[in-house]
C-alpha cells in the first residue's frame, strides 16, 4: 500500500470555504492508496466533504493545532512523530516555509522521500512587501530548498528562484487546469454591457482597484470573483467613481462552476504586483477567452504570447478593454489562440508529470 503525507499551506477548511477544492489534487493519478493531510489548525473540515481531493484513495486528516512564532519549533518533533506513526513512502509539502519546512525536517530525519512545492517568486515577494515576517522566515526557506529531494516549481520563473537560492533538483510542474471542465454546456449569464471578469483575492497584492479604475469612462461591466481585506475599500471606490451598476462583487464560486463566469464574460482581467503562475488566467485561456494581465512575471509565460500584455496602469487596462470590445474578430481569435495554449498544459499531462516524478524518487529510495 503506497501512503502520502501532505503538509498543506492553509488548513483544508479554507480551500473549502473558497470553493478550491479540486478532484485528485492531491493524488495524481490516483498514484497513492492512502493520503494522510496533516493541517496547522485545532480542527479541520470533516473528510467525506473533501474526498474528491484524493481520488480513489483513503483520506485522513490531522489536524495539530495552530502554533504561534513562539510555539513553531516544537511543532517539527510534532510532525516527524506523526510521520513515523503513519509511515508513509513520500511526503509532499505545499510552500517552503511553514509546511514545507516541516515537511522536509520529518522526511530528512526519517529517511522518507520529500517534494515541496514553490508557489510564489519569494524574491519578488519581498521586494513588493517590506513586512518583517517575510524577511524572518528566510530561514525556513534556506533549509527546505537545500534539503528536500526535489521542487515542484509552478513555472519557469518560480525555477530560477529555486535554483539561485541552492534546491538539490527542481522540476516545472504547471498548476492543473484541466481543459475538459472547460468544454461542457452551460447556461451562460446574460450581461447587457461587454463584460470584463477577474478572479482574485482582493488584497493588495492583486491591485484589483486597477482594474475597477480601468473600466472608468468604459460602458462596460466588471465583474470580480474573490474575497479579501481589500473588499470594503473597493465597495467604497465604486462608489466614488459611480459605477454601482457596472461592478459586480461576488465572494466565491465553487470550481465545479467557476466555468459558467469565464463562458459568460467577453474578457478576462488580470493586474497583480507579483505571482507564481495565477491559476484564473489559465482558466481563462481553457475558456476561450480573451486575456488583458499586466506584464508582471510569470504571466507573460503562461499566456506564451496568445493575449494582450500591458503595464499594470488602469489607462493601459482601459486602452486594451476598448481595443477588445471594438474589435470582435480580435478577441476571438486571441481566445482561439489562449484555448490551445491551454490545451497544451491540461491539468492530466500536469497530473502525469507529477505521478511520474514520484515513481522516479520512489524508484530511487
Amino acid at each position: 500500500m503506497k501512503k502520502l503525507c501532505v503538509f498543506p499551506s492553509d488548513p483544508i477548511y479554507r480551500y473549502y470555504e473558497k470553493g478550491e477544492i479540486k478532484h485528485r489534487y492531491y493524488n495524481p493519478c490516483n498514484f497513492f492508496d492512502e493520503v494522510h493531510i496533516i493541517t496547522l489548525c485545532e480542527h479541520d473540515v470533516e473528510q467525506e466533504k473533501v474526498q474528491i481531493l484524493v481520488g480513489d484513495a483513503r483520506l485522513v486528516i490531522h489536524p495539530i493545532g495552530r502554533p504561534t512564532p513562539s510555539s513553531f519549533p516544537f511543532y517539527f518533533r510534532r510532525a516527524r512523530n506523526l510521520v513515523q506513526a503513519i509511515q508513509p513512502q513520500m511526503i509532499r509539502g505545499h510552500g517552503i516555509w511553514h509546511a514545507g519546512s516541516l515537511a522536509t525536517y520529518a522526511g530528512k530525519k526519517l529517511g522518507i522521500p520529500t517534494v515541496v512545492s514553490l508557489h510564489n517568486e519569494y524574491d519578488d515577494m519581498r521586494e513588493y512587501n517590506k513586512a518583517l515576517i517575510y524577511r524572518l522566515v528566510k530561514v525556513l526557506e534556506w533549509y527546505t530548498l537545500r534539503n528536500t529531494d526535489c521542487a515542484i516549481c509552478m513555472t519557469k520563473h518560480v525555477e530560477r528562484f529555486a535554483r539561485r537560492h541552492g534546491v538539490k533538483r527542481a522540476v516545472v510542474i504547471y498548476n492543473k487546469v484541466y481543459t475538459k471542465q472547460f468544454c461542457q454546456e452551460v447556461e451562460k449569464i446574460v450581461y447587457e454591457r461587454p463584460t470584463i471578469l477577474s478572479v482574485m483575492r482582493l488584497d493588495p497584492q492583486k491591485d484589483p482597484e486597477c482594474l475597477i479604475r480601468a473600466i472608468a469612462g468604459l460602458d462596460a461591466n466588471l465583474v470580480l470573483i474573490g474575497q479579501g481585506v481589500l473588499e470594503a475599500h473597493l465597495k467604497r471606490l465604486v462608489e466614488e467613481l459611480e459605477l454601482e451598476d457596472r461592478v459586480q462583487f461576488i465572494p466565491s464560486v465553487p470550481n465545479t462552476e467557476i466555468q459558467r463566469y469565464y463562458f459568460s464574460a467577453d474578457i478576462f482581467a488580470m493586474a497583480t504586483h507579483y505571482e507564481g503562475f495565477c491559476i484564473p488566467v489559465l482558466e481563462a485561456m481553457a475558456a476561450g477567452l480573451p486575456v488583458v494581465a499586466c506584464d508582471t512575471n510569470p504571466l507573460p509565460e503562461v499566456m506564451g504570447g496568445t493575449g494582450v500584455i500591458v503595464e499594470r496602469t488602469p489607462e493601459a487596462f482601459r486602452a486594451a478593454f476598448s481595443g477588445l470590445i471594438a474589435n470582435s474578430d480580435l478577441s476571438k481569435e486571441l481566445g482561439e489562440k489562449g484555448r490551445r495554449r491551454a490545451m497544451a498544459l491540461d491539468g492530466a499531462a500536469m497530473e502525469e508529470k507529477e505521478m511520474r516524478l514520484y515513481q522516479t524518487l520512489l524508484r530511487r529510495n
